[in-house]
């Protein structure tokens, strides 16, 4: 009887950790971390979902709220072309100078139909002025996530293929990442075919990419070099002081606005923040909120560092 009822309960205490097909891990958040009952604080009471995942590199999180549900990824994920691109330079299938051809017009996930991109929707229009031309995927690379060019990523998608990126997500095992197609694949929308993460999932991924374990410790350095010139500077920037080096991916669309970030302390160690949002039904005032969570986030870790 006793053997049974252990195994009962233990069942019950594995059925809990794998809710949601989150298992627990070794560098679990902890809750009762003072900062995130800080965050709680700040984002009670406001409107839309607040996702925050804030952690020192190799660390588990001080902050994990809401952090394991998946939420309109917007443009952080073209974090992911950009990591399964140096994942294909690391195997000689692309080159960054290899030369793409620009055109606006592609091929839906689903189905035999065509899409082109609204250049009004887009963030980057210099690319457009550039069809028929050949860039280099370097380049393209480079305004895919500093000035978050929806033409650059399509194509660079285009030429790496949707499922090979799926594959670098899965052979990373970068759980709370589903790529899912293009941008502005409304025909592979319908079908609930869509670019969803969690701010773990980024965090996760961040946190592996600072500690040189995406593609190599060359290739993930790269990718940070990259990061840090990031041209859409409104959501974790303005929390931080002047000068803070901020190698991060933001993205929007209507009630989202995402950021996600390696920020560099003054003794030269590193944090990982992420925060993700939906439903916000005022996005200036959403965006105020992410800046007062940036300011809280720095001053813990930067008055921690100094202890």
């Amino acid at each position: 009887m006793l053997i049974n009822r252990f195994q009962k309960h233990f069942g019950m205490i594995c059925s809990i950790l794998m809710l949601g097909g989150v298992s627990y891990k070794a560098h679990a958040e902890r809750p009762d971390a003072p900062l995130a009952h800080q965050i709680e604080k700040t984002v009670l009471g406001q409107k839309g979902l607040f996702a925050v995942y804030a952690a020192r590199v190799g660390a588990r999180p001080e902050v994990c709220q809401n952090c394991d549900h998946l939420i309109n990824a917007a443009s952080t994920i073209k974090l992911f072309v950009l990591d399964a691109a140096y994942k294909a330079f690391a195997s000689g299938t692309l080159h960054p100078t290899d030369l793409i051809p620009v055109h606006n017009h592609f091929h839906s996930l689903v189905g035999k139909g065509t899409f082109v991109l609204d250049q009004k929707e887009d963030s980057y229009d210099s690319l457009y002025a550039q069809q028929g031309k050949e860039v280099p995927v370097s380049e393209l690379l480079r305004v895919m996530i500093q000035y978050s060019s929806n033409l650059a990523t399509n194509l660079m998608i285009e030429k790496l293929g949707v499922f090979p990126i799926r594959d670098v997500v899965k052979e990373q095992a970068l759980d709370g990442i589903v790529f899912g197609r293009m941008i502005e694949d409304f025909d592979a929308d319908a079908q609930n075919i869509r670019n969803r993460v969690s701010a773990r999932g980024l965090g996760e991924f961040l946190q592996k990419l600072d500690q040189g374990q995406i593609v190599g410790k060359e290739a993930s350095q790269s990718m940070i070099t990259i990061m840090l010139g990031q041209k859409f500077n409104d959501i974790i920037p303005p929390g931080l002081p002047a000068g803070t080096p901020v190698a991060h991916k933001t993205g929007w669309v209507n009630g989202v606005k995402n950021d996600a970030a390696i920020i560099t302390l003054p003794d030269g160690s590193h944090y990982i923040l992420v925060v993700l949002t939906s439903g916000l039904p005022d996005e200036a005032a959403g965006v105020k909120i992410l800046n007062i969570i940036s300011q809280e986030v720095y001053d813990y870790f930067s008055h921690s560092s100094a202890h």
